[in-house]
């Protein structure tokens, strides 16, 4: 934003009004924010009354102290994930705090298309801020996305810059008191009756996370229960873990609140979610970098041609799938990970067995280097060694073989340098460590 020390309105309602301009002080934009009567709610037949503007006003004016002492906690807590409190001038009308460039994240929702690697960094960054504000013993009272900020311009698709902050702390409190208010379609049902608490908080996150994945607007989100949660199922973004993501945010908007697990419990889960996603991507980018989706890949172990694919043609158990290569219960793929895919079946091999078995490429590689049948000479072997194919080596009962230097795993239908004696060395290893000498002097080499 171009530094401008002239105050700019960017938002009003009920509390008073927020100004952002530059400060000479701080060297940087800042906001304040500034109480008032609550104009907007409390008229009566167009007229508002002096003794209702006055209670309006001293509300707010309490509002703003609480928010003021609640941000000044967080800042000698070091938590970092508040929004800054910088000045309040003495003054029970004003504080001036630090000016989140990206705006709040109801805005950035509402005005970009967010990748869905954006939008779990952001709900990362919100779970582990809530867990260290519960850490501290306080009770935010008002969670969404209206509330959550972002401290730089948003930059679609530019993860290393989302930075959450958490602000507007005026219904806050500490762990053990009530907190009465908070906003329809975000607040727990237990609230009006009773006042909030630590697990009000999680209903409150329930929802958020919700917002930020869906879009929803806040009217639909506001019907959105544990019990018809499956109803929006389709608004989830694709080849995303929509049922594990569903099983954390279910037991959040629990009508009873004992039954809402901890702020440390849900990020906990949401960190491993985010853990299996990110291995995910890696091996996706691993595979796009070599292949392209679509492109038909010759392999020996299957008739038809099999392609790079992302589509839902693939042969799921539950919320999983196989390959057909190295098929084990054990050893299974989140249907967001590409999958090799024949079009004409149910075929499917993963990374790993396609590298193996698209043998061609790597037996050529090898012949271009060596002549099949010449004697090769590799430093960690003593004994000569020669191109082989299948029938020389040492198998295990599934087919395939070991190199005996990086003890990597590979298909039987891959040459191998191979010794009488048992010992295999795998191309890349040979590429590495061998060296080739004149038949007639390799008695001179060891």
């Amino acid at each position: 934003m171009i530094k401008n020390n002239i105050p700019k309105t960017i938002g009003a309602g009920g509390f008073g009004k927020c100004k952002v301009y530059y400060s000479d002080k701080y060297k940087r934009m800042v906001i304040e924010k500034e109480v008032g009567p609550n104009f907007l709610r409390l008229r009566e037949s167009g007229r508002t009354r002096f003794n209702t503007l006055m209670r309006a006003q001293n509300l707010n004016e309490d509002l703003l102290k609480k928010e003021m002492s609640f941000l000044l906690f967080a800042h000698l807590k070091k938590l970092d994930c508040c929004v800054e409190i910088l000045d309040f001038k003495n003054n029970p009308f004003k504080i001036i705090m630090e000016y989140c460039e990206g705006g709040d994240l109801r805005k950035v929702l509402n005005t970009h298309r967010v990748p869905l690697q954006d939008k779990i960094t952001m709900i990362a960054q919100i779970l582990r801020a809530i867990k260290r504000i519960h850490e501290i013993e306080l009770i935010h009272g008002d969670l969404k996305c209206d509330n959550i900020f972002l401290v730089r311009k948003y930059i679609p698709g530019d993860v290393k810059n989302i930075k959450i902050k958490i602000g507007d702390f005026g219904l806050s409190e500490f762990g053990g008191s009530l907190v009465h208010g908070g906003t329809p379609g975000f607040m727990a049902p237990e609230v009006p009756r009773v006042g909030g608490s630590f697990e009000s908080d999680i209903y409150s996150i329930g929802k958020v996370m919700l917002e930020i994945m869906t879009e929803l607007p806040v009217p639909l989100l506001a019907s959105i229960n544990s019990i018809n949660l499956h109803t929006i199922q389709n608004k989830m973004p694709q080849f995303f873990y929509v049922n594990e993501f569903n099983n954390i945010v279910r037991p959040c908007l629990s009508e009873e609140p004992k039954m809402r697990p901890k702020a440390g419990e849900v990020c906990e889960q949401f960190e491993q979610l985010l853990n299996q996603w990110t291995a995910c991507e890696e091996i996706n980018r691993t595979l796009l970098s070599k292949y392209k989706i679509g492109t038909k890949i010759p392999v020996d172990c299957h008739i038809h041609p099999v392609y790079l694919s992302d589509d839902r043609r693939r042969k799921y158990n539950g919320n999983k799938w196989y390959c057909n290569i190295c098929n084990d219960e054990k050893k299974y793929y989140f249907p967001n990970i590409l999958s090799f895919n024949c079009n004409l079946c149910k075929y499917d091999l993963c990374q790993k067995c396609i590298e193996q078995h698209n043998f061609r490429v790597i037996n050529n590689m090898m012949m271009k280097r060596v002549p099949r049948g010449k004697k090769v000479y590799i430093i960690k072997h003593p004994h000569p060694l020669l191109l082989s194919g299948y029938k020389d080596r040492n198998y295990f009962s599934d087919g395939n073989w070991v190199c005996d230097i990086c003890k990597d795993e590979y298909s039987g239908y891959i040459y191998s340098f191979h010794c009488s004696c048992g010992f295999d060395c795998c191309f890349n290893c040979f590429s590495k460590y061998f060296m080739i000498k004149e038949e007639e002097s390799c008695c001179n080499i060891f």
